[in-house]
């Protein structure tokens, strides 16, 4: 009767009812798909944004003696350098940051199908972060060379482009100074690691909000490209304002060659010394525009170009059949049961067929001695009596 119970629970629970009406799991799309949206939204973005990223990278790596703010760093780039000044370097960064992204996106789907069911909400959050973590730190083990090159070009006067900055600084420095600030990148890795966990979080959050609203389980998970835009820029400002003296440390460690030696702990020393602890966060106005926006516009674009994001599969309601429980069950009145559970205690007291074999074999054994006895009796008498 329980295992009967039990398979009727399975039933219910394997049935389509266990998840909401209309609900199909999407085949995953390819890994490809997503690592060419991610490439071509990054790409995109990079455009669109690479003025704020000059004017970001020229107030993060100026002298305490020429700092100033946003809207003074652009203003003196134009009148030193005209409208072309804002575009420096371009080509090298979308060479970067194509290869970047592409190389992102395809650890991000190798490392969530294997170790997770996907990046979504069913995922734990530590998990997540983790996972996250790991891809970056993966990521940045194949690209902070392209990093370094595009960042230097950037700023270098000269402007000898990705392969003729490249040559220069391996003629200074070797093949080491393509990874100036790889520590710092592997620790910074905990940025984008905390973007895209948050980005996971607001959106399970958004699509609580829209079934409260009565949106059923599959439409409030389909978020819209302006959604998941926003909630990017949201969560990439809060990882950026939490990191971003590691962020400053790591571009000095970059592209000055006085720092190029230096600790992260020396390096804000110094900064603390000559500019004071605000010092820190110089510059994090400019990055907040770029990162913010820059972020926001990729997944945006990523988001509207390429396979959607997958759904949290629905959680198997609880079934309203009641199991009869392995313990403390009710009473009930069954005279078959009553009669095996007596078996059974005549069984643990003892009295086994076993034992009752071996006592009639016992009583067989001396009832046949006594027969013999008898016989032994009969025989003597006959003897006596008979005629000598």
């Amino acid at each position: 009767k329980l295992t009967s119970q039990l398979q009727d629970v399975q039933r219910d629970c394997d049935s389509p009812t266990a998840v909401p009406s209309g609900f199909r799991p999407p085949k995953p799309p390819s890994i490809l798909a997503h690592a060419l949206s991610g490439a071509f939204g990054a790409v995109v973005a990079e455009v669109v944004l690479f003025p704020v990223d000059t004017v970001k990278l020229t107030t993060q790596t100026q002298s305490a003696k020429q700092a100033a703010g946003f809207f003074q760093t652009a203003l003196r780039i134009f009148r030193e350098r005209g409208p072309s000044g804002f575009y420096k370097g371009m080509g090298a960064s979308l060479l970067k940051e194509s290869l970047h992204s592409f190389n992102y996106w395809c650890f991000h789907d190798l490392v969530f199908r294997s170790f997770s069911r996907g990046d979504n909400s069913k995922t734990p959050t530590s998990q997540r972060l983790l996972l996250n973590l790991i891809i970056k730190q993966l990521n940045f083990l194949c690209t902070v060379p392209l990093e370094v090159i595009a960042s230097q070009n950037q700023i270098s006067p000269e402007g000898a482009g990705f392969w003729g900055t490249a040559m220069r600084m391996y003629r200074l420095g070797g093949i080491g100074t393509f990874y100036r600030g790889l520590g710092i990148s592997m620790l910074l890795a905990i940025n984008p690691a905390i973007t895209n966990t948050l980005i996971t979080s607001f959106l399970k959050l958004a699509a609580r909000v829209k079934m409260a609203m009565g949106h059923d389980y599959e439409s409030a998970r389909e978020h819209s490209s302006g959604l998941v835009g926003f909630v990017t820029g949201l969560a990439k400002f809060v990882a950026t304002m939490t990191t971003y003296p590691l962020i400053r440390a790591k571009v000095l460690q970059q592209t000055d060659s006085g720092h190029k030696q230096k600790s992260p702990m020396t390096i804000w020393r110094e900064i603390v010394a000559i500019e004071g602890a605000f010092g820190l966060w110089r510059g994090v106005l400019a990055m907040s525009y770029k990162t913010v926006l820059w972020n926001s516009f990729m997944m945006s674009m990523k988001n509207f170009l390429g396979p959607p994001r997958s759904i949290t599969p629905p959680a198997t309601p609880m079934t309203t059949q009641q199991v009869t429980p392995w313990m403390g069950r009710d009473a009930f009145n069954n005279d078959e049961v009553a009669e095996k559970l007596d078996k059974i205690l005549d069984l643990i007291r003892g009295d086994t067929v076993v034992d009752r074999v071996s006592t009639l074999e016992g009583r067989l054994s001396k009832m046949t001695d006594d027969m013999r006895e008898i016989r032994g009796l009969l025989t003597h008498l006959v003897e006596a009596r008979a005629p000598k």
